[in-house]
């Protein structure tokens, strides 16, 4: 079921054309590996899905309650803060209702509300309503959720207690990740998410991934990533989109055989220039040998 609608973008960047008229369409369950040379738009593509960017023409279009999370290549944690203080840090639906939770929760401890039956049930009441909704949206499983994603990618309790500032680019970029799967967004669009990570991380990744119930699309440089992880390959060159079935290697393969292909057509095309241009030759110089004769 296709769940985003890419029409005719166009994205301009510093007066460059980054791709115009790009069409595309991203599945419920698709495992796309995004690939392309250094520059060729993939993660402006990735902004344009997750609403980052804004295309200069054309449009994108979501299916109604589908939601999106995104993965940058840079990732930058709050300073101060400890590496679990930052993995608990709530999405903002969530985070909205735990703020009106707390509100909740200071006037019930005011007198004039304790102390005033009508006014103590409705507020009973409102905060009856917002756990319900907290709960419903995952709220009182949030915290396990996220040691549980900590845990499959690696961390221990003991790493806890880091300091932000002190973790390596792929323990921040593996933290930030932990949030957006917590939320569990229908699309995962990841730019480069094994950046920094040695062999352990990657394949702690790769299975999570692999278990991902939404659609993920996926930037990356490592080939073993792509082939464990994806079933189509989306290359983008020249600002167009060409799409194979299939993970790395089999795309790898398939743009071999088509090399080839054009290199067999190539020769031959050749080989009938050269008996062409034979043939004139030998046209020519019968006809001037004729024409000898004549004479």
């Amino acid at each position: 079921m296709h769940i985003i609608h890419i029409n005719n973008i166009t994205v301009n960047y510093d007066g460059r054309v980054i791709f115009k008229e790009l069409s595309w369409v991203v599945d419920s369950k698709d495992r796309v590996g995004l690939i392309g040379h250094n520059g060729a738009g993939k993660s402006s593509l990735l902004k344009v899905i997750a609403g980052q960017y804004q295309p200069d023409a054309g449009s994108m279009v979501k299916m109604r309650g589908v939601s999106v999370g995104y993965l940058p290549q840079q990732v930058e944690l709050t300073p101060g803060r400890t590496l679990i203080e930052e993995a608990m840090i709530l999405p903002p639906k969530l985070a909205e209702l735990d703020a009106a939770l707390t509100a909740v929760e200071n006037r019930l401890s005011d007198p004039n509300v304790y102390n005033n039956a009508d006014q103590l049930t409705r507020v009973l009441g409102e905060q009856e309503r917002l756990l319900e909704k907290f709960e419903a949206l995952g709220g009182t499983l949030h915290a396990g959720k996220i040691r549980s994603i900590l845990a499959h990618l690696g961390f221990t309790a003991n790493d806890y207690d880091l300091p932000t500032e002190g973790l390596s680019g792929g323990q921040k970029k593996l933290v930030q990740f932990t949030r957006l799967a917590a939320e569990q967004p229908d699309v995962l669009l990841l730019d480069e998410p094994d950046n920094h990570l040695d062999l352990e991380a990657k394949r702690r990744l790769e299975s999570f991934l692999h278990d991902y119930p939404g659609a993920v699309v996926l930037v990356s440089h490592d080939r073993y990533l792509l082939d464990e992880v994806v079933t189509q390959i989306v290359e983008m060159d020249s600002g167009t989109l060409t799409a194979y079935k299939g993970n790395y290697s089999q795309y790898a393969l398939e743009r071999e055989l088509a090399r080839l292909r054009q290199q067999q057509l190539y020769v031959a095309q050749q080989k009938r220039v050269a008996q062409v241009e034979a043939a004139i030759k030998r046209f020519e110089l019968a006809a001037a040998a004729n024409l000898s004769d004549c004479l």
